[in-house]
Formats: structure tokens, sequence, C-alpha cells
């Protein structure tokens, strides 16, 4: 079965290139997984272990994030499937010097908050919450604030920032409720790094 909307949690943009991966499985239970089949649902990786506990026999723990695609695969997908998927990239301007960004993509529009800033406010030379590489801290700095916004049935290789477009603020006023609600719900309001916060809060109606 190809599940078409495949979202790489480790890739390092949020573009299509990076997150728009198709998802290819194999099962020897035809029951399990319709033959031939496909869908353009929208799958994370962090569906992956869901799937596996619950095609292994076992419940995935309330606390995991995801969901089993098990009904999917038959050919039975549940009707509150999800309609977008958040993204986040924690790095600031390291390797391929990439702001940090989060945002959220649906199956035709996308909206993306580069905040620029790394996470940790005390270390300077720290690259994000995880980083403390000295050989790369000359490339910390802080880019600008900035929305990105694209349609992606009519612009499929996001040429046209749509964020300043009037026809298009009605569905990005909506995105922007979904996300600030998707962050609320993963624990990403960014209650412990003040610095970050700030930043979103002062430009969150830009």
């Amino acid at each position: 079965m190809i599940l078409g909307e495949h979202d790489f949690q480790d890739k390092r943009w949020m573009y299509e290139e990076s997150i728009h991966m198709p998802l290819i499985i194999r099962h020897p239970d035809n029951e399990a997984v319709t033959p031939g089949s496909r869908t353009d649902l929208m799958v994370n990786n962090t569906d992956f272990a869901p799937t596996l506990i619950e095609l292994a026999g076992g419940k995935a723990p309330d606390y995991m994030q995801g969901r089993s695609t098990t009904e999917i695969l038959k050919g039975n997908p549940p009707k509150d499937w999800r309609s977008s998927t958040y993204y986040r990239y924690w790095m600031q301007m390291v390797h391929h010097d990439i702001p940090a960004h989060f945002g959220l993509r649906s199956k035709d529009h996308k909206l993306i908050f580069f905040y620029g800033r790394y996470h940790n406010l005390e270390k300077e030379g720290t690259l994000s919450m995880y980083w403390n590489d000295e050989a790369h801290s000359n490339k910390v700095g802080i880019t600008p604030a900035a929305w990105e916004f694209y349609d992606l049935k009519h612009d499929p290789e996001e040429m046209i920032n749509q964020y300043n477009n009037p026809e298009y603020k009605e569905i990005i006023n909506g995105m922007k409720a979904e996300l600030k609600e998707t962050r609320k719900a993963l624990n990403e309001e960014d209650h412990d790094y003040p610095h970050l916060k700030e930043i979103i809060d002062t430009h969150w109606d830009d």
C-alpha cells in the first residue's frame, strides 16, 4: 500500500522537497494491508510506532504521539483522521543555514513561521537546545521573524508567498487558530523559552 503524505520530522525544511514523501508498506497478510491500494491521507513518522504496536497485537499507550494507521491500511480510514500536520525545526542557522521555524501543512495550504532564534539564551554559543558546537558558534545569530503561506494546489513548487494576499486572509486566520491549538496540545508553546515566546507573541498578528 502507498500512503501519499508522509512527514519526515528530521528533515531540515518545511518545504515540499523535505516533508512530502511517499510511504510504501508491504505486509504478508492481505487482510491487514490491502494490496495495490493507495491513499493521500497525511501520515507522520509519529504514526509508525502506534502502527507497528497494533500490527503486533498490542495497544499504543495514550501518552504516545501519533495514531495507528491499521484501519487505513485495511481500506477503512477513520473519519476523524488528521487534515493537517505540524512541523518544527529546532536549530538556528546550522548545517544548512536554516532559520528555526514551525508551521502547519494541510492538503492544499502551508503556513510557516520563522521565529529565527535558538533555544538556549544562557549559552550564547549554543545552536539549539541540543547543541553546543563551538566550531559553528559563529553562525549563531538572530534572523528576522517572518510568515510564509503557500497555496499548494495552485503553486505546488511554493514559489509565491501569499501571506499578505487579502484573498487568503480567512484561510490564514483559520490555520493560525489551528496552529495555536496544535502547539498547545503538543506542549509546544515555549513557556520554558521566554525569549522565543516573546518573538512568537509579538509577531503572531503581523
